[in-house]
């Protein structure tokens, strides 16, 4: 497999890349030698005629291979068997090839699931204080941010312990937690441009050129803005995953960012 992870949605992704790369390196193949056929046809000698003819032939069939390969490559990786498991946080489901025993970040909440010695860490609910709204919680957790009103919360690791607000917008120790932030992609690694943009298209949802377009025009003075206006925990986590992908991302908070008619962005925080 081209990515040693337990997490079905990963390796999908990661097969699907290189089989689209090595699908697309067949399909050249296949061009060249459908250019080679057509140009025997221009050679009188008929020894050059049949040397063409037999290159062009082999490339061709070598071509329709690996195209054929790829795609069943892929499909193959579609089809392996997997172990639903759901998040103790939203309760949908993340796939694996074999039951997890290591942290993972979910899917669908984004919020990383704990283990320890190798089976998930037990989960509780709390309750804000002063929005009254119930978030799940893991029991090794001490502080909480709300994911409502922002306020960062002490939940400490006994379940019999009354919930308290011990944050605010106000309070400077706190207050890069209480802000939401846009994610900007500000350079790239091009050996890995085409997984990144693959995952731009999903964050971004847009096809594969405009991603790749808008990527060519990325630099520190012109960042790229991948996701907007997004909880410090949930944006940072989209960080790492660009950085897993050789990117240079940063956070820039709401409150930093430019307005509509000042002109070119600002630098962005790292």
């Amino acid at each position: 497999m081209a990515k040693t992870t337990n997490k079905f949605s990963e390796l999908l992704e990661a097969e699907w890349v290189e089989s689209l790369l090595t699908a697309w390196n067949g399909a050249v193949i296949l061009a060249v030698g459908g250019l080679l056929l057509y140009l025997t046809r221009f050679h009188p000698a008929p020894g050059v005629r049949l040397a063409e003819l037999i290159f062009s032939s082999f490339a061709i069939a070598l071509g329709l291979v690996i195209v054929g390969l790829s795609v069943w490559r892929g499909k193959q990786a579609s089809d392996l068997p997997t172990v639903p498991f759901p998040c103790p946080y939203c309760t949908s489901n993340n796939l694996f090839i074999a039951p997890p025993t290591d942290d993972f970040e979910c899917d669908h909440c984004h919020r990383t699931v704990h283990f320890a010695f190798g089976e998930p860490v037990p989960v509780r609910t709390v309750i804000c204080q002063y929005c009254h709204t119930e978030h799940r919680v893991a029991m090794t957790v001490q502080r909480y941010v709300c994911d409502r009103c922002n306020r960062l919360l002490d939940v400490g690791s006994d379940p019999t312990k009354k919930v308290s607000i011990v944050g605010t917008a106000a309070v400077d120790s706190t207050e890069a937690l209480l802000q939401n932030y846009d994610v900007l992609l500000v350079a790239y690694d091009r050996r890995t441009e085409n997984e990144l943009a693959l995952k731009l298209v999903n964050l971004m949802v847009v096809n594969m050129p405009e991603a790749k377009r808008q990527m060519v025009l990325v630099s520190a003075a012109t960042p790229l803005t991948v996701v907007r206006n997004l909880p410090h925990r949930k944006a940072e986590s989209i960080r790492r995953q660009l950085q897993e992908l050789g990117a240079t991302a940063s956070l820039r908070s709401n409150q930093q960012a430019p307005t509509a008619g000042s002109g070119q962005p600002r630098a962005p925080h790292a």
